[in-house]
């Protein structure tokens, strides 16, 4: 009986645990394929932005962020990451000097406006 026991007779030995659940395991899913990266255009966006078309700026902020999420996921190629956050950082400076404008653009027309109203008025008093 000892001889039929180790001839390979495998019928009585129970699977280690390990085998059975590797058994009902479904296969792992197919690489997935990363997005090329668009760090030249952000960047190429950015530059444009700050020296010509400052809507360039606004949607090289808006396109960095939205790749450095999927670089960050693991959805894009992230060998662009560093021209992308430069081109990031130019449409954020870019956006601050249109803001800063726009500011400045107000506040002049404003003192603009109170010195000419100002100076309107004080002469019909003079002509009176």
């Amino acid at each position: 009986m000892d001889n039929n026991e180790n001839n390979g007779n495998n019928e009585n030995k129970e699977t280690p645990p390990y085998e059975q659940f590797q058994q009902y395991q479904t296969p792992p899913p197919p690489p997935m394929q990363l997005q090329p990266h668009r760090g030249t255009m952000i960047l190429v966006f950015g530059i444009v932005g700050l020296v010509a078309c400052q809507i360039f700026g606004i949607l090289a902020w808006i396109f960095g962020n939205e790749d450095l999420k999927k670089m960050e996921y693991g959805q894009m190629d992230p060998s662009g990451r560093d021209l992308t956050n430069i081109g990031r950082i130019l449409g954020i400076i870019s956006v601050g000097l249109i803001i800063l404008g726009i500011v400045f653009g107000l506040v002049y027309f404003f003192f603009f406006m109170g010195v000419m109203g100002a100076a309107a008025s004080d002469g019909l008093k003079f002509f009176n």
